[in-house]
């Protein structure tokens, strides 16, 4: 058989790309055919494992959701802080004062906090909420009646937190159930030989049946193929140094 599936110029995604059609096209053939089912379904089982495997790389979806919960806390946050900003600076007196405390207490937690990471921004809030929540400057706050715009910030930061957490405990889940995409590729490329083995004998006998899929896939692959050596050389090039001529 000749050599058409070249494991040294497959990535991962040419991979997933050749089994996933290969599965495809050689389906229906696998319906009288016990020898190229067996072949198949190791195709598969081994197909699945990649794909889910390459999934766990992609970026979750709870990125998008979190990224909106955190401006959301955000923005609750620059809501008090404007509030209580502008009461700090009232000409009236006792709620100038008052005001002014508990800016403070903005100013040393959350002066900063749009320019820190998640894990920075969460505790520096933590550490607000304690200050806030303390019977005198909980006292000051629903004084100045904005007791409501901080009730605000708390729900958007359980709302973010929360989702955090979902977030790494999905992450640790897909830690250990994760593979070495590489690992599995070198499990692959086998079984999409013998399937394609095994397609190419049966079309030799059987050629009306077979000849058909088989030239497809051969096509296909040779396409892929193509464009993996374009790339390779393309890469290899972009390391080679560069030869000046002699003047």
């Amino acid at each position: 058989m000749e050599k058409i599936i070249i494991p040294s110029l497959l990535l991962v995604s040419d991979g997933i790309l050749i089994s996933g059609r290969m599965l495809k096209t050689s389906l229906p053939l696998t319906v009288n055919d016990p020898k190229l089912l067996k072949l198949h379904t190791k195709l598969t089982s081994v197909y699945n494992r990649l794909v889910k495997n390459q999934k766990y790389s992609i970026r979750s979806p709870l990125t998008d959701r979190l990224i909106q919960l955190d401006k959301r806390r955000n923005n609750a946050l620059t809501a008090i802080k404007s509030i209580v900003y502008g009461m700090s600076v009232s000409l009236i007196e006792e709620t100038s004062k008052n005001a002014s405390i508990l800016y403070d207490i903005i100013l040393k937690y959350g002066a900063k906090v749009y320019s820190m990471g998640y894990k920075e921004e969460t505790a520096n809030l933590i550490s607000l909420f304690s200050d806030f929540d303390l019977p005198a400057n909980n006292a000051l706050l629903n004084e100045l009646g904005i007791l409501p715009f901080y009730e605000s910030l708390k729900t958007a930061h359980l709302a973010f937190d929360t989702l955090c957490n979902q977030k790494s405990d999905h992450k640790t889940e897909q830690i250990v159930d994760s593979e070495a995409a590489t690992a599995i590729l070198t499990e692959l490329i086998p079984a999409m030989t013998n399937l394609l083995a095994m397609i190419e004998l049966n079309n030799q006998f059987d050629p009306e049946t077979y000849s058909e899929a088989y030239n497809q896939l051969v096509t296909y692959i040779n396409e892929i193929n193509a464009t993996a050596r374009a790339r390779k050389t393309r890469k290899q090039n972009s390391t080679e140094p560069e030869v000046k001529m002699e003047k």
